[in-house]
């Protein structure tokens, strides 16, 4: 089979799996919606403050306003307070939604895995079967807590902010946005390493809870054949994997974090040296400076976390899929 009918294939197969993860979404639709609904209002409130902002600075206090400059603060704060509130909302209903779903999820895997028939506990390490009931179900909780919603989020607040700032000066948005090539390439890169190192993670994690759990069990058998140090060697081996593939996720974000960083910098330096341009020559306004710049970092936020982001979703879709391979096993 070739290569490219296995990545057709495979994306099949991750639309199918994650189709059926949102099958157990149904019991809590209302929970769902609602997370949904502060999300997307998260992502339009948002442009507002640096908005609300520049027109203070621009109406009330270049043209010094006291009284109208003491009502913009109250109106920015109870912004500020509705903000925080909509972000408490969603992080909770996000999160709660998933630790509902790996409840259930949970209970209908114990239930199938009680009812199997002895063969396949035979052909099948127990420490794999706990890594699938505790660990990987763990994993599914972040689609819904760290994946698809605050991905939409994330998303539609960044082109919420890119319309806003090309509608207000298209050429500053211009110059704000040259970094960003660099950057789209950087999180692919990221994307790529963090992904392969996560799987690399998933699978030695399955290895350690199987070798472990098999080898505490059948603890007579190991001491009577002698076979402490032959066992300690092989347990090493599978634990040195394990702390390499960690290692080099790691790696992966201690040099993605700070090229988006300098490259937000960059954005931020051409900003002030363009829109300091302006000011001097009276095309742009203070108050549209600093707007921008508050634009600039709000806009590269959800940029750095997206690629960990679709990460932490790929991951999940993948323990689903290991966990549904299990609860799919006819051998009651």
């Amino acid at each position: 089979m070739s290569e490219k009918k296995k990545n057709i294939i495979g994306k099949a197969i991750d639309f199918a799996v994650f189709k059926r993860i949102f099958t157990y979404v149904k019991p809590y639709r209302n929970n769902f919606g609602w997370a949904v609904f502060t999300t997307i209002t998260l992502a339009f409130l948002s442009p507002l403050r640096p908005f609300l902002i520049q027109y203070t600075f621009d109406n009330f206090v270049a043209k010094p306003n006291a009284s109208m400059l003491f009502t913009m603060t109250l109106i920015l704060v109870a912004l500020l307070l509705l903000e925080a509130v909509m972000q408490f909302a969603d992080s909770f209903l996000t999160n709660r939604l998933g630790q509902y779903i790996i409840r259930d999820l949970r209970i209908q895997l114990y239930k199938h895995v009680i009812n199997l028939r002895l063969k396949y506990y035979d052909n099948t390490p127990i420490g794999t079967l706990v890594t699938r009931a505790v660990s990987d179900i763990e994993v599914i909780a972040d689609i819904f807590s760290e994946g698809l919603i605050v991905i939409i989020g994330d998303l539609l607040k960044v082109s919420v902010i890119l319309c806003v700032m090309f509608f207000i000066n298209f050429k500053l948005s211009c110059i704000v946005l040259i970094p960003i090539p660099i950057l789209l390439i950087a999180t692919y890169i990221f994307k790529k390493s963090v992904q392969s190192s996560f799987q690399d993670v998933r699978t030695q994690v399955a290895r350690l809870n199987a070798f472990v759990q098999e080898h505490i069990t059948g603890i007579n058998i190991v001491q009577i054949f002698n076979r402490e140090k032959a066992e300690m060697k092989n347990f090493e081996s599978i634990n040195v994997k394990h702390r390499d593939a960690n290692i080099r996720s790691i790696m992966a974000y201690s040099i993605f974090f700070p090229v988006v960083e300098i490259l937000s910098s960059s954005s931020l330096g051409l900003l002030i040296w363009w829109g300091g341009k302006g000011v001097l020559q009276n095309t742009t306004s203070i108050g549209q400076l600093v707007e921008f710049i508050m634009f600039t970092n709000m806009m590269f936020r959800p940029i750095r976390q997206l690629a960990d982001r679709f990460n932490t979703l790929q991951m999940g879709v993948v323990s689903s899929n290991r966990v549904f391979n299990v609860l799919d096993t006819n051998e009651s």
